[in-house]
């Protein structure tokens, strides 16, 4: 049985954006991924739900913006859940569906100083390896440390990515569309038209 290597990208995508596709990509190659799946949440216990988008439009969102890579797909898994959204729900869900696969969560290297606080790290760490992009302003060494603290902790897989700084964020997004200033460039051709032809965020 040949093993896949499945990279997993989580998020709220309030909306998907430039900066999600590049560390999805610089991912795929820097750990010779086989794919990248993005999970927009459903119920996130650490957003305020009246800030984030109605799920169908993130997810229609999110394949629009993936549509021309065949290297990426999206799951509905997370929007389809009852409750709140736990990755370490998803991540074993995930295992136990697909056992032959092995699979890697993508985030930003910040996150490693919060994870030991996610519910259950324990579960996280121990149905998945971690790929961290490092930011610029976080020292190498002080992530290779929290790295190694999570590995003693948790047993935890965790390899660091590479990869330019991306100045792009949805609340920015949400802030020009609101604003009336253009979000070219910040989100794919498709991901705009959609968001200005259906009047989001506006």
């Amino acid at each position: 049985m040949s093993h896949k290597k499945i990279g997993i990208m989580g998020g709220t995508f309030n909306p998907i954006h430039t900066g999600h596709l590049l560390l999805a990509q610089a991912a795929l190659e820097e750990a010779e991924l086989d794919q990248v799946c993005f999970l927009p949440s459903g119920v996130s216990y650490l957003k305020q739900e009246n800030t984030v988008l109605d799920a169908h439009h993130r997810l229609w969102l999110t394949k629009l913006a993936i549509s021309e890579n065949p290297d990426f797909t999206v799951s509905d898994m997370e929007i389809k859940r009852k409750g709140n959204t736990y990755t370490c729900d998803t991540l074993k869900q995930l295992n136990d569906e697909q056992p032959e696969n092995i699979f890697y969560f993508i985030l930003g290297a910040d996150c490693l100083f919060t994870m030991e606080n996610w519910y259950h790290p324990e579960e996280i760490f121990s149905n998945c390896k971690v790929l961290a992009a490092v930011r610029d302003e976080l020292s190498l060494s002080e992530l290779e440390e929290k790295a190694a603290w999570l590995k003693n902790r948790f047993d935890a897989d965790i390899s660091l990515l590479h990869l330019p700084r991306i100045d792009i964020s949805s609340t920015d997004i949400r802030d020009r569309i609101k604003a009336g200033k253009s979000i070219r460039y910040m989100v794919p051709d498709a991901v705009r038209d959609y968001i200005l032809k259906n009047g989001i965020y506006g």
